[in-house]
């Protein structure tokens, strides 16, 4: 029994599915059957009930699951310690991040992460808060970046930086300064991300309203698409904003920010990659958001993007 063939398990028994565990796991769907088929006369018993769709975990194929976890746990745990006495930090990490952050930080880090990784497989998935929250306690994921913070007893929060919100007015706005309070917004209507979003909930509570707002959607894209159209006002994360406009206006001091962290479950040990990770992100994000002493950080209320 091989630790590929282990993976292989672990992967058919997240994702009930040989096309789906195959594609997660690089190889051909072949390739995966059989030799999950090896591993199955090797112990002598079925692990995968193919013939319910989607395929089910036997009750001792579940317990073989289970050990399995563990041993790849180690395993992985033994790569990492020889990868501290190399040069280059090698494994697999798996990576969720929010949409509204993904939006802007993959694209400025993604060729970085080929050649700074040359010998890391990153996967990385945009997921809502609670997903990402959810992923990590079952270790189906390695890291997390959210806004935080959260609070959570066995996550661990490592804030890299503090974004503060911007106002995004229509072309046709009247009353505009280089910096805007509560007083020149609140006769706008206000459009926010939907419910899923911790981003909507943040700029609620920044702006003072209720629940209630003109347009909810699933997209800051749309949002700024309807402000373009003159229906009402909204919210951006400032590093999402891509341009120089006199309808982009921070807040007054102090501006209102969140704190976006990298996140791990407690007992993550591949710290050679979490470091070099945090490092290369810093190195995308001005240094003025390095540090939260201007700021004024918005709580993240669990359950939302």
């Amino acid at each position: 029994m091989t630790i590929t063939q282990l993976r292989y398990i672990v992967a058919l028994d997240q994702f009930k599915s040989f096309a789906k565990a195959a594609e997660h796991c690089l190889v051909a769907q072949p390739t995966l059957s059989l030799q999950i088929q090896k591993v199955e006369q090797e112990l002598g018993f079925d692990l995968f009930d193919r013939r319910k769709n989607p395929i089910i975990t036997t009750k001792l194929g579940k317990e073989v699951v289970e050990q399995a976890k563990s041993t790849l746990k180690e395993a992985d745990k033994l790569f990492e310690i020889a990868g501290q006495w190399k040069d280059e930090p090698a494994g697999n990490i798996s990576l969720g991040i929010i949409p509204t952050v993904s939006n802007y930080l993959i694209p400025s880090i993604y060729k970085k992460l080929q050649s700074e990784f040359p010998k890391v497989n990153f996967r990385i998935s945009e997921l809502p808060t609670l997903t990402i929250i959810d992923k990590l306690e079952s270790e189906e994921i390695d890291l997390g970046i959210l806004a935080t913070p959260l609070k959570i007893s066995n996550v661990v929060e490592l804030p890299l930086y503090y974004e503060p919100f911007v106002v995004y007015y229509p072309k046709d706005a009247k009353e505009k300064s280089t910096s805007v309070s509560m007083k020149h917004i609140e006769k706008y209507p206000l459009l926010v991300l939907g419910e899923e979003h911790c981003f909507r909930h943040q700029s609620l509570k920044i702006c003072n309203r209720n629940a209630l707002a003109k347009i909810e959607s699933g997209s800051v894209e749309t949002l700024k698409r309807m402000v373009d159209m003159g229906i009402g006002v909204t919210l951006l994360p400032k590093l999402a904003v891509d341009k120089v406009s006199e309808r982009i206006v921070p807040f007054q001091s102090p501006e209102p920010a969140r704190e976006i962290s990298m996140v791990y479950k407690k007992g993550f040990y591949k710290t050679k990659i979490l470091n070099k990770l945090s490092n290369l992100i810093l190195n995308v994000i001005p240094k003025e958001y390095h540090k939260k002493e201007k700021f004024k950080v918005i709580g993240v209320s669990i359950g939302q993007d």
